[in-house]
């Protein structure tokens, strides 16, 4: 009887955690078949409103031999930075290999998106605070993106000016970002500047860095640079 018992009790169980399960997976369904104001409602996926297009050109320029995704989700003193360098200047050294003969893909996300925003909003400081990040010339608490634009001699910088993100770029490091998280980020700008949020998000847009990729997430970006055949150093 009390075998009987166990049998009865543990077939319970394992029907409410099935049925708990199943719960749990239609609710991507449900909010699938949401209209897009009911999405926002509910506050499912954090995505803008209006479905942005997405330029894939990029992956027609993973082509090198060797090939590396660095994927940022801090901004960690811009490690990602150093990594990006270092494999390009490990296979010169080693191998003798142009930059143009390798595949740099780097993805920028999560909190690490104001390195891809121009001086403009890191003018009044607020992208610093918080941080001890420095002015790469002056020392100062930095009112300027301290990724880009680094000077040969800068005392302060974090990096070398061969391995600054605009440098990076034009040396064909392919560098992409979360939309997901630069929409997270206007939300920041919109309070912080008391300006509408539609208004934050086309500030955020149109002070990207010039040459970089935007994608819908970090975590589609970092899969499918895997899927194009590079291996994944996470940037910390």
């Amino acid at each position: 009887m009390t075998q009987r018992r166990d049998f009865l009790r543990q077939a319970s169980l394992l029907a409410a955690g099935t049925m708990a399960a199943g719960t749990v997976a239609a609710g991507p369904l449900v909010a699938e078949a949401a209209t897009p104001e009911r999405r926002s409602a509910l506050g499912v996926g954090g995505m803008p409103d209006q479905q942005a297009a997405y330029d894939m050109s990029w992956t027609e320029r993973v082509t090198g031999k060797y090939r590396m995704a660095f994927d940022a989700h801090e901004i960690s003193e811009g490690v990602c930075l150093h990594q990006a360098r270092s494999f390009l200047a490990g296979y010169a050294s080693v191998f003798g290999l142009k930059d143009s003969e390798v595949s740099a893909v780097l993805i920028i996300r999560h909190t690490a998106v104001p390195m891809v925003m121009n001086d403009v909003l890191w003018a009044d400081g607020f992208l610093a605070e918080g941080t001890e990040l420095k002015d790469p010339v002056t020392g100062e608490p930095t009112k300027r993106n301290p990724f880009i634009n680094i000077p040969a001699g800068a005392r302060h910088s974090l990096t070398w000016p061969d391995g600054a993100l605009d440098t990076l770029i034009s040396r064909g490091v392919i560098v992409l970002a979360c939309d997901l998280a630069l929409n997270n980020f206007a939300g920041r700008i919109a309070l912080h500047r008391n300006i509408p949020r539609p208004d934050a998000r086309s500030l955020v847009m149109d002070n990207l860095i010039p040459g970089i990729y935007k994608m819908p997430t970090g975590v589609f970006a970092t899969c499918h640079a895997q899927q194009l055949g590079c291996g994944v150093l996470n940037a910390v």
